[in-house]
């Protein structure tokens, strides 16, 4: 028997959009995370923006003014990944937001104009019952194959260009520059339909036949997560029940001022 819990609004994803839109809901709603991470969808994709980014919310300016004191993004807007996801963390810790890490959605149902979800957790499994249902994720676990990817990418990340030379980009791939020289990430793309063997197989073919540009540089990593794209912000599954891919937007703080002004009402 699952325990039964209600709440206003069911976010699933702590991504950048669903922690805006928890912060929107000033409390009013809970998030269920799958993996042990926030903000995976940029982070862990090493998805970096190719310009920079200026919030037009005072929780966005907030954020930004607080992540520049703390040396995690420049005065270009660069960001640094890896001290990005303990900042978030610290806000919504702050926020005392109700997340929920480490959950796996079993069940949707729609009942009385209301949304029962089931969960499993490190107890078991739970059901929660909210008015509103917004999946964040990537792909939409609370509805698989709703949406259609606009594209692909598993990011790597490369030691040895300069920034003047990464700047200067490479033909046939983009570079994007993080706070830091040795966050310089190639988007290497991949097929929609790509799982995890087929695209790293064929990054590591490319980077042993690399181009001329390449030839002494070094392969630090690549991404833990895909970087996605997709045609559309929005898929109404039913109403009151959405799909809002935060990783539709370039930048982690145009997600998140996007989802906390949709919490507060906006658009």
């Amino acid at each position: 028997m699952s325990q039964r819990e209600y709440v206003p609004s069911l976010i699933i994803g702590a991504s950048m959009l669903g922690l805006g839109l928890a912060l929107g809901r000033d409390g009013n709603a809970v998030v269920l995370e799958g993996g042990n991470a926030v903000g995976s969808e940029f982070i862990r994709s090493f998805k970096l923006s190719e310009a920079a980014y200026s919030p037009v919310t005072a929780i966005g300016k907030k954020v930004q003014e607080d992540c520049v004191s703390r040396n995690v993004v420049d005065a270009e807007g660069r960001l640094h990944l890896a001290g990005f996801m303990p900042f978030m963390i610290k806000q919504l810790t702050d926020a005392k937001l109700d997340v929920r890490m480490q959950t796996a959605v079993v069940d949707v149902k729609q009942q009385d104009g209301k949304f029962e979800v089931t969960y499993y957790d490190a107890s078991g499994l739970r059901t929660l019952i909210a008015d509103e249902l917004i999946d964040t994720t990537p792909l939409c676990v609370t509805k698989p194959g709703v949406g259609h990817l606009k594209y692909k990418n598993l990011n790597m990340m490369l030691q040895g260009l300069s920034r003047q030379e990464a700047a200067a980009g490479l033909e046939g791939f983009s570079i994007r520059l993080g706070r830091f020289e040795a966050e310089t990430v190639l988007q290497f793309p991949i097929e929609p339909g790509d799982g995890w063997v087929e695209a790293r197989n064929k990054l590591f073919q490319f980077w042993l036949n690399r181009p001329a540009a390449l030839q002494s540089c070094a392969f630090v990593t690549h991404a833990d997560d895909f970087e996605m794209g997709y045609n559309s912000e929005q898929v109404s599954i039913q109403p009151g029940w959405e799909w809002r891919p935060s990783a539709y937007y370039n930048h982690p703080l145009e997600a998140l001022e996007h989802g906390y002004r949709l919490g507060k009402g906006g658009y």
